[in-house]
């Protein structure tokens, strides 16, 4: 859905003329040095922007256009591919690289009704995704899910409920994926606990893709989210786990996520997060192929210290493995982070680490990077 950038140009004059007029985005990039075992370093900047512009045509009714632009870099295969942002010298974009590009890029244009204060009818472009990671290198739900990453529908979809009895949404239309595929998205949160200190939300959701050639190896994903937050005086902890399923070669592939977290106060907070992710998967293929993942097994642990409301740091540790059954893919990384918050809604980090095993590029690194959402 991300061709030329003149549909956006066109859309924005006509929304211009519009009696109100909201501007949303988020900004995404980072800098870092890659060093291999001889320390030599391979820098490296990437981008990641996105941008809405609304328009209230009236108290009801609203027109939005999205873009976005994202820094390149081309594979081993001559490919131009997108980069990612603090993940490593195999998909970031080199200084000098020629296959890096900033253009922006239309994203899709959407019609939205408000019939009722909780009933949305939409007509357009619309994004959708479940079962998302909070572990920062796999943040982005276009690349990384446990149950399905992005897809895109144009058509018609509907959006019902409110924060006290669920949100729900339900999107049909042609897929982006190809030009013959129809697809269909339906999901529903419930919040089973909503106590001002007790939280418990769960979110089932299905997509299904039907016609000649759908673009994908899976024709649909089912799975269900669960997430839960508990506090008790100056002691919080919760757990978000996700189970996503979708055949792959006539077998069904499983995946598993809990990430579960606490912070307490001991003199200053104190944070501890962590993340386990594991795939079942058909032996007879490649594990690449079947899971919305790199790893097929994946351990990460953060423990942060919180000093004052605008800075926080610790360390890290990660632990990967590509493929369980095969030997000598699996690696470790020990990191250290600090994080900086200008003001709400931005983030910068300063961070470091070192790679154990030679499956990776680089041995050591260390970078800057920073995200602002408006």
């Amino acid at each position: 859905m991300r061709q030329f950038i003149l549909p956006f140009v066109l859309a924005a004059a006509f929304v211009a003329t519009a009696a109100e007029i909201d501007v949303h985005g988020s900004l995404n990039m980072d800098y870092a040095s890659y060093f291999d075992s001889s320390f030599n370093p391979t820098n490296a900047a990437n981008q990641d922007i996105d941008l809405s512009v609304t328009a209230h045509l009236d108290e009801d009714v609203s027109a939005t256009v999205r873009t976005t632009t994202h820094s390149t870099y081309i594979d081993a295969d001559g490919n131009v591919q997108e980069s990612e942002i603090r993940h490593g010298i195999a998909r970031s974009a080199a200084m000098g690289d020629d296959g890096h590009n900033n253009a922006f890029d239309f994203d899709g244009a959407e019609l939205r009704w408000s019939v009722t204060h909780s009933i949305d009818l939409i007509f357009g472009d619309m994004t959708y995704s479940a079962g998302a990671f909070n572990y920062y290198f796999w943040r982005d739900p276009a690349r990384y899910a446990v149950i399905m990453r992005e897809e895109s529908l144009r058509g018609i979809g509907g959006e019902f409920g409110n924060e006290k009895y669920g949100l729900g949404k339900i999107y049909f239309g042609a897929s982006d994926n190809a030009a013959r595929t129809m697809g269909i998205f339906g999901t529903y949160a419930w919040p089973l606990l909503n106590h001002v200190d007790e939280h418990l939300v769960i979110t089932p959701s299905v997509d299904w893709m039907f016609g000649t050639h759908i673009g994908r190896p899976n024709t649909y994903s089912i799975g269900i989210e669960v997430d839960y937050s508990k506090s008790v005086g100056t002691l919080n902890y919760g757990a978000y786990a996700v189970w996503g399923m979708h055949p792959y070669k006539g077998k069904g592939v499983h995946s598993f996520l809990i990430e579960p977290s606490l912070s307490f106060l001991l003199y200053i907070p104190v944070n501890l997060g962590c993340t386990f992710f594991y795939a079942i998967v058909n032996d007879e293929y490649a594990v690449s192929d079947q899971i919305f993942t790199e790893d097929q097994m994946f351990f990460a642990a953060e423990l942060t210290f919180d000093p004052t409301k605008k800075f926080s740091f610790g360390p890290s540790f990660e632990f990967h493995d590509h493929d369980v059954e095969a030997g000598k893919d699996e690696y470790s990384f020990v990191g250290l982070n600090f994080y900086v918050y200008p003001t709400m809604r931005t983030e910068v980090v300063f961070w470091l680490g070192y790679n154990f095993r030679d499956v990776v590029d680089t041995d050591f690194a260390l970078g800057i990077s920073g995200r602002a959402d408006f």
